[in-house]
């Protein structure tokens, strides 16, 4: 039972370490500043929550307290800072799009993941960690669904007053969430 969820601690971590590559690779590829902006911002949570699973497997397991911003408000000050150049009107790359679609694919994992790790897990602090990275993978994928609607009917959003995309974008995530 102790190697199992050890194997899920060392998972848990891969899989972290393989969301900062991977984010970070679609941080580079990204050519809409919003994608992009918003990649490198789960890069920080990824290794937010890599830190995080390292205290799990030293021993004993300590939880640390939560630090930083969380992905909604890293993200609106990223956007804040960002300001006019959010605002020019960019192309939409397909390679943009299908980026989206593959990250909420892996988010929708990380969450099943980290669902059924709750319910394998005995130790009261592993459950409130793996509850709390489902959570973080929930928020992501908010985010994502969002970011995917947007780059796919950019035309509606641009019908808006150009001025108020952030704000309007901004809310539209934080009532998924």
């Amino acid at each position: 039972m102790a190697d199992t969820l050890k194997d899920i601690k060392s998972i848990a971590l891969q899989m972290e370490m393989d969301g900062i590559k991977f984010y970070s690779d679609l941080a580079n590829k990204t050519l809409h500043p919003m994608g992009r902006a918003m990649f490198k911002s789960f890069v920080e949570d990824e290794k937010l929550h890599a830190k995080r699973i390292r205290l799990l497997l030293s021993s004993p397991p300590e939880i640390e307290k939560k630090d930083g911003k969380n992905p909604q408000e890293r993200l609106s000050t990223i956007f804040r800072e960002m300001g006019e150049e959010l605002k020019k009107k960019v192309n939409v790359n397909t390679n943009d799009i299908e980026a989206v679609r593959l990250a909420l694919k892996i988010e929708e994992d990380g969450i099943r993941f980290y669902e059924k790790a709750v319910n394998d897990t005995a130790d009261v602090k592993e459950r409130e960690m793996y509850r709390f990275l489902a959570g973080e993978e929930k928020v992501h994928l908010g985010i994502l669904k969002n970011t995917l609607g947007y780059l796919e009917n950019t035309e509606l959003w641009d019908a808006e007053d150009t001025g108020r995309i952030y704000d309007m974008w901004m809310n539209v995530v934080n009532k998924m969430i």
